[in-house]
């Protein structure tokens, strides 16, 4: 009985689609329209979204800021 769970629980995870959500912090200051370049490029250099993006596999989406979600 365990083992035909395991296999139904595999067969299901098999079936999904991952998903993963990455906060980039625009500034320090939690200010609107403020863009520190310097600080969003570290971020994305960090968390290795250059190489995900290189894989060419995945879509990215900006939905919403902190504030909105």
């Amino acid at each position: 009985e365990f083992c035909a769970a395991l296999d139904t629980l595999f067969d299901t995870l098999g079936d999904t689609q991952n998903w993963f959500i990455f906060c980039i912090n625009l500034n320090d200051s939690q200010l609107l329209n403020q863009l520190k370049e310097r600080l969003v490029k570290g971020q994305v250099c960090s968390a290795g979204l250059v190489e995900v993006a290189e894989w060419g596999v995945c879509m990215f989406e900006v939905s919403r800021t902190p504030e909105e979600f």
